[in-house]
């Protein structure tokens, strides 16, 4: 399928759902890729089953804190200059990208990527979500290396970073990205057809763009956009657990740029009295509380949405007084294994919390997913 200027609202929309709070603003990726569109012509989408087992695939995306991305505009050079300096550094053209993440920004770095090279993009990512190192991804976790990492910044510098591990090299690369002005794209985990078809998460692309467009049919006739939100979930190969957690407002907010991470907590008072709900987030949303009780940790997706529109709201863009709705969803199986929690569980984040299903902190209520607090 091809990507055509009438899908980029709602693959927006949808991929700052999955983003959980991050992966860069989506709005600044939209016009980018809407100026290229215009130029080059739309950019092709492909299933990971139509992938040759011998292609050459690389994942391209930024990397940085999300909070500097928003001052800095996406030149289109970031599209493909990582790419192109990776080919050259290996000595073999691509046959593919794919996304490292479905999370804002960078589920639309690929697309900007296909329109520069023509390369097609695949319907899958290492994530299925966001998730704020490169350690931290179904290629890694199933024991594909990342490196080597190539960075490359708006002033066209270059960092190629090759490393004894993943934790050393996401510390490595995290240092250089910081000197570079704490943002930019990058070309990392090369690997072939038939290694991204055992270890991707599948789909992701296409389950954004079915997001957004139901919140924009929601929008339309006035219907909610959460149960729509909630029907895409629950309809997805395999079915997404999709939870209504909490809505209120946004009482008190702090964040700071702490290493190239967006990092931050805040609380949210209910609209309609009772406890008030704690959360944090490195460059994502990764835990939220109501009192004593936990509603979701990572792996798990945590998603704040505005209460009218259902606008996804990324951590660096959340501000007191917003009114919001905090949606959750199960994350992808590759993160839910014992290797999986191993990166991407609460420990990993500094959390004290033991990993316990979405689905299990959250029972199904008759008729609906779950009930807000």
């Amino acid at each position: 399928m091809n990507i055509e200027l009438e899908d980029l609202d709602a693959l927006s929309i949808g991929a700052a759902i999955l983003g959980t709070g991050g992966g860069g603003d989506p709005y600044i990726g939209r016009l980018a890729l809407q100026n290229l569109i215009e130029r080059t012509g739309p950019p092709s989408v492909i299933e990971l089953d139509d992938l040759a087992d011998d292609a050459f695939v690389i994942t391209v995306g930024m990397s940085g804190s999300p909070s500097v991305m928003l001052e800095k505009l996406v030149d289109h050079s970031f599209g493909d200059a990582a790419l192109r300096r990776f080919e050259r550094l290996v000595g073999r053209r691509a046959d593919a990208v794919m996304p490292v993440e479905i999370g804002g920004l960078n589920s639309l770095i690929p697309l900007m990527t296909s329109c520069l090279t023509r390369l097609p993009v695949i319907n899958g990512d290492g994530m299925g979500r966001a998730f704020p190192t490169l350690d931290r991804t179904s290629f890694g976790i199933a024991g594909i290396s990342a490196f080597p990492v190539v960075t490359v910044n708006e002033r066209a510098e270059v960092a190629i970073v090759e490393a004894s591990s993943h934790e050393r090299g996401e510390r490595i690369a995290r240092s250089a990205l910081v000197a570079m002005g704490a943002s930019g794209s990058c070309a990392f985990y090369p690997m072939t057809g038939r290694e991204a078809k055992q270890t991707a998460v599948k789909g992701t692309l296409s389950l954004a763009l079915a997001l957004g467009r139901a919140v924009e049919a929601s929008r339309a006739v006035k219907a909610d956009p959460f149960e729509a939100i909630l029907g895409v979930a629950a309809a997805a190969s395999p079915p997404i657990e999709g939870r209504l957690l909490f809505q209120g407002k946004i009482s008190d907010i702090s964040r700071q740029t702490v290493g190239g991470y967006n990092i931050g907590s805040g609380i949210l008072s209910p609209v309609d009295g009772g406890e008030e709900a704690s959360f944090s987030f490195q460059n994502e949303f990764t835990h939220i509380r109501q009192g004593e009780r936990l509603l979701a940790v990572v792996p798990d997706l945590i998603s704040f949405l505005d209460s009218e529109t259902a606008q996804p709201i990324t951590c660096e863009t959340i501000r007191y007084g917003q009114r919001v709705t905090v949606m959750g969803f199960s994350a992808a199986p590759h993160f839910r294994t014992p290797d999986g929690l191993a990166v991407t569980g609460p420990a990993s984040f500094g959390l004290a919390d033991d990993y316990v299903p979405i689905e299990t902190l959250n029972p199904p209520v008759a008729g609906h997913a779950a009930a807000p607090a």
